[in-house]
Parts: structure tokens; sequence; C-alpha cells
């Protein structure tokens, strides 16, 4: 077996992992998996920003899923995370068809499936995924089928990160501090897809770039203390490593 399985933790969010809520999330992944949701809005999280807003390196913060921060491959398509609680470790990759595909191409696209040894064969993976769905070979830039990433192991959390919509969804908005938050598009979808801010959690990435006593600086402090844009479940700040830290180590 893998280390790189083996290895896999998100001790951050071991408080998901009751008895009780593990029922409900196994109830929640059975639902969808039969269709449900195309009828009924079903409770998950939609990571979104900005382009090089730090989203991949929000997800892995909170999965332990190194996703390929520095390449486009993950921006074509939306990307759904499945984290599962179970005695054996694996990685599963598939792709869903999207409803407006037509029978053939259901049925092509169905048949990809993957299994994982390690996380970093996982670049690969998404450019063939992306070749299979005809990104950027069919004349299309963008598609509508759903890539899915399913992780499980004894000392995983049970967790979906999904992407998109409906009112039973938490929308995790990532503001990146190198550029002005006013002009980041991802607060003004947010606040479209939920004027009260009821259900949206503001996360601040890249605050090291930052200048010490600087007016940006005042601003995200601002910002961070829920005093720009206002979301009830309020803003949190982010530095990851860098590349150069990350080689370091």
């Amino acid at each position: 077996m893998s280390e790189a399985i083996k290895s896999l933790t998100a001790q951050d969010l071991e408080q998901l992992c009751s008895e009780e809520q593990l029922h409900l999330l196994n109830a929640v992944d059975s639902l969808r998996s039969q269709g449900i949701s195309h009828y009924i809005s079903l409770p998950q999280i939609i990571v979104c920003g900005d382009q090089s807003s730090g989203k991949s390196s929000v997800l892995e913060s909170i999965s332990g899923v190194p996703f390929p921060a520095k390449s486009s491959l993950c921006t074509r398509f939306p990307t759904e995370l499945i984290l599962r609680k179970t005695a054996f470790s694996s990685i599963n990759v598939s792709i869903v068809p999207h409803h407006s595909r037509n029978d053939a191409d259901k049925d092509s696209l169905s048949k990809f499936h993957e299994k994982l040894l390690d996380f970093n064969d996982l670049p690969a993976l998404i450019e063939s995924a992306k070749l299979a769905m005809g990104v950027m070979t069919m004349g299309k830039a963008f598609s509508e089928d759903i890539l899915r990433i399913e992780v499980s192991g004894p000392d995983r959390p049970h967790l979906t990160i999904r992407y998109m919509k409906e009112p039973r969804s938490i929308i995790l908005a990532v503001v990146s501090a190198k550029n002005d938050y006013v002009n980041q598009i991802v607060l003004k979808l947010a606040s479209k897809a939920d004027p009260g801010g009821k259900r949206t959690l503001g996360v601040i990435t890249k605050p090291d770039v930052l200048i010490p006593g600087s007016g940006s600086e005042r601003d995200f402090i601002s910002l961070a203390r829920n005093q720009e844009v206002e979301f009830r479940l309020g803003w949190h700040v982010l530095r990851n490593r860098d590349t150069e830290a990350e080689l370091e180590v």
C-alpha cells in the first residue's frame, strides 16, 4: 500500500467524525448517488474564488488532498471531492456525465474509473479526464461534467466538498490579499447567491504579501473583522506555505 495513502490525515476536521454525523453524511451521500440532488437541495460546501486566489491551497488545507495548484487543470470543470471514513485506504477517480449529454457520451464517460496509489499521479489523471470530456479538443473551453475524487481511509473525516448553488449549501468564498477585494468577482457571486450572507464563510489567503502599516493591510484587517463584507459565518485568514518553502522542507 502506498505510504501517501497511509499518511492521509485531516486532524482539523476530526470533530466531524461523530457517529451521528457519520450516519447523516452517509445518508446524504446515498441520496446524492441516487440522483436525488436533481430534485432536492442537499447539504454541500462550495469552494469558489477568482483565478489564482488560492482555492487549491484552501482545499488542500481542509482535506489533505494536494491539488495541482499551479496548473489550470481543475478550472475547466467542476470537481467533487468526497472523503470517507472506512477500514481500508483507497483513492478512486471517476467522471459523472452532465444530464445534457447524449446517451453515447454518458456511457463513454461513465466508464472512466481509475484508482490511484499516490496523489503524485493526480495531475496526469486530471489531464486524462479533461481529454475524455472533450475540453480543449472538441472546441469546448469548459465542461459541465463532474470529476469525482473519492478518498477513503480509517483516518478520513467524512465530508463532501462539491461545486455550486443550492440554499442548503455553504459557500466558502476565497479572497486573495494580493488584489483589492472589492474587485474580486467571487464576492459579487456570493452576494448574488446568498444576499443576506447567512451561509457564506470568507477566507483571506496570501496575507503575507501585505505591506505592514499600508492601506491595503488596514482594509484586509477590517475585512477579516467582518466590518466590510459581513458574513454570518465570519472570515478566516489562511497563510499557506509557498512553493519555495515546500521545496526547502
